[in-house]
C-alpha cells in the first residue's frame, strides 16, 4: 500500500496512557516526515480529515464510532488502538502500535471495506451508523409494537422490547446480546433482531444488499427513541416510518497485514477455553 504521508490522531483522554501513546506516535511520524494533527475532542467534522490520508483512533471502539461518520464522508482510511475493553474495531494493541507504526507509515497494512448502515426518516433526515441502528421504547422498559416491511411485502408485526438493524461488523455488538447471529464482515447484509419478543418464534431475519426496510409505529406506550451507533438521534413518533438499508458508500478500515477475524473473535469472546482447561 502507499506510504502514509499525512495522518490525523483522535485520542479519548479518559483512557489511561492515551494521550501519553499518541503523542509518542505522532513524534515518531513526525520523524519519518509525515505531517500529525491531533484532537481529543470527538466527534469531529468531516474537515478535519480532508486531504488526510488515514485516521489513528486511539481509544476503544466506542471512540472509533464517533469518527466514523466524518471517515466515510471523506473516504478516509481508519485504525484504533485500543485502549477500551473489547477492541474489535480498534484491531492494533499498544504493542503491535509501538512495534509496527514506523512499517505501518511506510506503507505495510491492508484496507478493507466495512458496510455502513443509512437510516432515513419521515422527513427525509439522512444518518449512517457503522454498527447499528436499534428502535425501542424511550424507558426501556415497556414493548413497542412495529410493522416492518420490505419492498412492497411486510415482514411482520414485532411487539418486543425493540428492534436492532446491524451490520456485519455490527453483529457483534447489540446484536449479538440480543441473541442474533454473527456476520462475517464480507457479507455486506443487513441483520434484524428483534429484542426480547412477546413471539417466541420471532427471530433473526437477514436482508441482502440491496434490500430497504421501512419501519412503522404500530404501538408504543412512551415515545419512541431511535440510536445510531448507541447515540440517540431521534426521539418521539415524527419520525416514522424510517427507512433503513445498507448504504451504497462504506468504510475504509486500515489492518495489519495478518489480520484474521477470526482470531478475533476467539480472543474476545474467549471461544474455546472451556475445552482447553479440560484437556489441561
Amino acid at each position: 500500500m502507499k506510504a502514509i504521508q499525512r495522518l490525523a490522531f483522535v485520542v479519548n483522554a479518559t483512557k489511561p496512557g492515551a494521550v501519553e501513546l499518541a503523542e509518542v506516535l505522532a513524534q515518531s511520524a513526525i520523524a519519518q516526515g509525515v505531517e500529525a494533527a491531533m484532537t481529543t475532542e470527538y466527534p469531529i467534522d468531516s474537515s478535519m480529515l480532508e486531504g488526510i490520508d488515514a485516521c489513528c483512533v486511539v481509544g476503544g471502539d466506542g471512540t472509533l464510532l464517533s469518527v466514523a461518520r466524518a471517515a466515510l464522508h471523506c473516504q478516509t482510511p481508519v485504525f484504533g488502538i485500543n485502549r477500551g475493553k473489547l477492541g474489535f474495531l480498534a484491531t492494533y494493541s499498544v504493542e503491535e502500535a509501538q512495534s509496527e507504526f514506523e512499517a505501518l507509515l511506510s506503507g505495510n497494512y491492508r484496507i478493507v471495506t466495512r458496510s455502513v448502515l443509512e437510516c432515513r426518516t419521515a422527513d427525509g433526515e439522512q444518518s449512517y451508523a457503522l454498527n447499528d441502528t436499534v428502535i425501542k421504547s424511550s424507558d426501556g422498559s415497556r414493548l413497542i409494537g412495529l410493522r416492518v416491511s420490505c419492498g412492497d411485502e411486510v415482514v411482520t408485526d414485532y411487539y418486543s422490547d425493540g428492534l436492532v438493524f446491524c451490520t456485519p461488523t455490527g453483529s457483534t455488538a447489540y446484536n449479538l446480546s440480543a441473541g442474533g447471529p454473527i456476520v462475517m464482515p464480507e457479507a455486506g447484509v443487513l441483520t434484524m433482531t428483534p429484542i426480547c419478543p412477546h413471539t417466541l418464534t420471532n427471530r433473526s431475519v437477514i436482508f441482502p444488499h440491496p434490500a430497504r426496510l421501512k419501519v412503522e409505529l404500530l404501538e408504543s406506550a412512551k415515545p419512541p427513541l431511535l440510536t445510531l451507533d448507541g447515540a440517540a438521534c431521534f426521539h418521539g413518533q415524527h419520525f416514522f416510518p424510517f427507512e433503513v438499508g445498507i448504504a451504497d458508500q462504506s468504510l475504509l478500515l486500515l489492518q495489519p497485514p495478518g489480520y484474521s477475524h477470526f482470531r478475533i473473535l476467539r480472543t474476545k469472546l474467549k471461544w474455546g477455553e472451556i475445552e482447553n482447561e479440560q484437556q489441561g
